[in-house]
């Protein structure tokens, strides 16, 4: 996602809907999703504006309170499984409508829901675990979850839904990052992000067990990102603008959803590059100005 979800296809994990017991809480922070059919309503017609409903914007709003009845319960767990099933069966055009307009304008910088699956692509969820669950006076949800990202990323988000009265569908309406968890033996780098650059406190990252966690640190005045990609041997970040590249020859490794860590499991030796697509005021991506680095992963 860009302020993202790439930003981006089979759950492969036991559901569990627990009782609502003095254990529940407990219970709920291990609920885990099984796969099931992505089920998600018809795409809005090309021509069609975006529409933001106002409630969205500032959702979640009012009073918290936890679920803890079955039936909401299992209402919102059905809804991000569903979404999740979307997002994994590879299938991004028909996963959009999954999404606010709110979502889509505010989040990931888009105008049509044609855009998503450009920002999406290549994102696959795994290992989803649901914590905390709060219903607010609003009508919306918010969901604390811990998932792999793109195979890699250990990542932890509160995800906040809203419910179409239109179509009855639960639909992501924002997502705040939250401390990631950090592997064990895991190798930390610290990585600063200004105009435009990246400076990372070594390039050779010497990873025994494939465990990585890039620190960020935004030095500069303007916001930044960090989106970890695999290109081609030989290819370097200058080819994501100059049009050596194409979408299919890049492999998201992972992506900063507005936090301030980036947890990696499973790397690979070889080389990683770091891009910040977030557009300069000149309306060019700040990648475009050189903001790109590499590093290489040894075992």
């Amino acid at each position: 996602m860009r302020k993202h979800l790439s930003v981006a296809a089979v759950l492969a994990v036991v559901a569990a809907f627990p009782p609502a017991t003095a254990h529940a809480e407990d219970e709920r922070s291990r609920t885990v999703l099984a796969a099931q059919r992505c089920s998600a309503p018809p795409l809005p017609p090309a021509d069609e504006p975006l529409v933001v409903d106002p409630g969205s914007e500032s959702a979640p709003a009012g009073a918290s309170w936890p679920v803890v009845d079955r039936a909401t319960r299992e209402r919102v767990v059905s809804g991000v499984r569903g979404f999740v099933a979307c997002i994994n069966a590879g299938d991004h055009l028909r996963a959009a409508p999954l999404l606010t307009a709110n979502f889509v304008r505010n989040f990931m910088g888009q105008t049509s829901y044609r855009q998503v699956p450009r920002v999406l692509g290549g994102l696959r969820i795994e290992r989803l675990r649901i914590g905390e669950m709060r219903q607010y006076a609003d009508g919306s949800f918010t969901t604390e979850l811990t998932y792999l990202a793109y195979g890699h990323q250990l990542a932890r988000a509160r995800m906040t839904w809203w419910p179409d009265r239109a179509d009855g569908f639960l639909k992501l309406n924002r997502l705040d990052a939250l401390p990631s968890p950090v592997p064990h033996a895991a190798e930390e780098v610290r990585v600063e992000m200004g105009e435009y650059f990246f400076r990372m406190d070594r390039t050779v990252i010497r990873a025994p067990h494939g465990k990585v966690v890039l620190r960020l640190e935004n030095v500069g005045e303007e916001r930044h990102e960090a989106i970890l990609l695999r290109l081609p041997e030989g290819a370097v970040g200058a080819d994501l603008f100059n049009g050596r590249l194409s979408q299919e020859d890049v492999v998201t490794i992972a992506q900063e959803n507005g936090g301030s860590e980036l947890s990696l499991v499973d790397l690979d030796p070889g080389v990683y590059t770091l891009v910040d697509f977030i557009p300069a005021p000149d309306g060019r991506p700040h990648g475009e100005h050189g903001q790109t680095a590499q590093f290489t992963v040894v075992r």
